[in-house]
């Protein structure tokens, strides 16, 4: 394990490298048509682009975020959004909002796979909504209008009652309490409540949005006769968003001098606002923080899958599963060979992973056993064996040493086991360790380029 800083050793060049497959470069190679329509966020170079790792056909935002009407910047380093099809630099057309756009091409690419009918399609759709900029057509909003108004503790107690009822979660599983690092709802002013009120309701209107246009792709692939022999993952990258509504660190200037948060323009285009951690906390129960950390809260995120030609609804799965196997997956139903062989005569490292296929079709009770599942962003590391769990966090969140869980009895981390149990604590570190060196992972010593999303980490 490498503490130096991460520089461009490998795994941490910002973009996705040559020493690895791509699923849809395997699902080319495979026979298949590959489109994809969104976020790219693995490379600004042509080289890096999404047509240089697989796709047939793309339309995409190449960067981590950017506005959802134009290609107006979020910061001073990248001041314009870049935007590419199949490679090429492109201007966004004057009626462009993400979440419709990137639907409409999405369904054009799958129109054009029809025209070979014989040759299956693999389609990848990265909405942008809702990250922030919280940007949407008030008559999607205005339907929330009012949802929020009874602050962060009593909806996210009841939150957690609705998913204990629909069984999302277990009836025992406690929510974490949270971080401390926010201001109680009855400590705000009148007008600060309304303006959380207002982020919120923007967030639920730009979910909604999303709503309606997955919906019109899911349409599209019924009108078109090819929805029931589909394989469709939903899925978030992350836990919900701590980002502070100004911004971190030089973002702050720049969002002043570019756009107009007043609170009657906020989710308008010229408007540039996020939610901020308390509804982040909210937004991640009955789980402990958020996006940026590797307790549950940012790592634990839904999926929701349909198996082609399955006619089952609702059914909760349990099993631990991740990004990792999502590559697995497809190839299995595409019924596309094992990689291996791939990587070994390309000379890169071959994937990692599980195909869910069986676990999905009920033919196996686990997916997951006796392997390390490590993370470690912005000095917060974490390792997952089985259902024990070790996190070890920074001042605010944590105090620098290893805390230990038992994920199955407590999925919100809220009774830290380390002390009680010592001997299972460094086993696992003992485990983090192999896993940290084998994978290279580097834990720079910067604390500037750790995000500062606690608003009281300096009281």
């Amino acid at each position: 394990m490498d503490r130096s800083e991460p520089g461009d050793k490998p795994g941490y060049e910002g973009y996705m490298n040559e020493r690895v497959l791509s699923l849809p470069e395997l699902m080319r190679d495979g026979g298949y048509y590959t489109f994809m329509a969104g976020k790219w966020h693995l490379g600004m170079e042509p080289s890096q682009g999404p047509q240089a790792r697989g796709f047939i056909d793309s339309f995409a935002m190449l960067p981590g975020a950017g506005g959802h009407y134009d290609q107006t910047g979020i910061n001073p380093k990248l001041p314009v959004i870049p935007y590419s099809e199949n490679g090429r630099a492109v201007t966004l057309p004057k009626d462009f909002y993400s979440t419709s756009y990137y639907t409409d091409r999405a369904i054009e690419y799958i129109d054009k796979s029809l025209q070979a009918p014989e040759q299956p399609f693999f389609g990848y759709v990265a909405y942008t909504a809702p990250h922030w900029p919280l940007q949407v057509d008030s008559r999607y909003s205005d339907k929330y209008r009012g949802k929020y108004s009874k602050g962060y503790s009593a909806l996210k107690a009841e939150r957690l009652e609705r998913m204990r009822d629909k069984g999302i979660v277990q009836a025992g599983v406690k929510f974490n309490s949270g971080s401390g690092c926010n201001e109680p709802w009855d400590e705000l002013s009148s007008a600060e409540r309304r303006r959380q009120e207002h982020s919120m309701e923007l967030y639920a209107g730009m979910v909604d949005a999303l709503d309606e246009h997955i919906g019109r792709l899911i349409a599209h692939l019924k009108a078109v006769g090819v929805y029931e022999n589909s394989l469709i993952v939903f899925i978030s990258d992350n836990g919900a968003d701590a980002r502070p509504e100004r911004g971190m660190g030089e973002e702050s200037e720049f969002l002043d001098a570019n756009f107009d948060n007043r609170f009657e323009n906020m989710g308008t285009s010229t408007s540039f606002v996020s939610y901020g951690a308390a509804w982040a906390e909210v937004g991640s129960a009955p789980f402990r923080l958020h996006k940026g950390m590797t307790t549950e809260g940012g790592i634990r995120v839904p999926a929701i899958i349909r198996l082609p030609g399955s006619e089952e609804r609702g059914v909760v799965k349990r099993d631990f599963a991740s990004v990792l196997d999502i590559l697995p997956t497809f190839l299995d139903a595409a019924g596309i060979p094992d990689p291996d062989k791939i990587a070994v005569d390309r000379g890169v490292f071959p994937p990692v992973g599980k195909s869910m296929m069986a676990y999905l079709q009920n033919q196996t009770e686990r997916l997951q056993h006796d392997e390390p599942y490590g993370f470690s962003v912005h000095r917060r590391q974490g390792l997952q064996f089985n259902q024990w769990k070790i996190v070890r966090l920074p001042i605010p969140y944590g105090d620098e040493s290893w805390e230990l869980y038992d994920l199955d009895a407590d999925p919100g981390e809220t009774t830290n086991l380390s002390a009680t149990m010592p001997e299972k604590t460094a086993e696992m570190v003992a485990r983090w360790n192999e896993f940290a060196a084998t994978t290279g992972i580097v834990i720079a010593e910067r604390a500037s380029r750790v995000p500062a999303e606690c608003a009281r980490a300096g009281s």
